[in-house]
Order: structure tokens, then sequence, then C-alpha cells
């Protein structure tokens, strides 16, 4: 099953780059990654049957970039 986040990022693309490193470090499954500019915010598309969604909102939660999380 497929499951959409939103992230609200502080800083644009500096925040972007290190949410999106820290995830690919822990080697987490997500099919889809994308930034919205306007909003300062990313989107992931995470497969459930590989990825806990629960495990990345966990990581996502403890970094600093990352003010708001809306699951989809």
């Amino acid at each position: 099953m497929r499951r959409n986040l939103y992230a609200k990022l502080n800083q644009g693309m500096d925040s972007f780059l290190r949410v999106a490193m820290t995830l690919r470090r822990k080697e987490l499954s997500i099919e889809e990654i994308s930034m919205n500019r306007e909003q300062s915010g990313m989107y992931l598309t995470i497969n459930e049957d590989e990825t806990s969604l629960e495990e990345v909102v966990n990581h996502m939660r403890k970094l600093y970039d990352v003010t708001d999380l809306h699951v989809q």
C-alpha cells in the first residue's frame, strides 16, 4: 500500500537535502520524493509493504528541519 506524507521544512532547499540524505542513510524505502518551493515543504510516497510509515515519521520528527508532518 502506498502512503503519502507531507513535511513542512524550515529552510527550503537546505532542509530538503538534509532530510533526504538522512532518510537515505537510514536505508528507508521511499518511492518518490519532491519539494514544493512556495510552501517550503516536501512530499514523500512510501510503500508500506517495504517500509513502515511509523518508522519514517519517527525519524522525521527527530529532525530539526521538519516543523510539521501530515499523512495523506
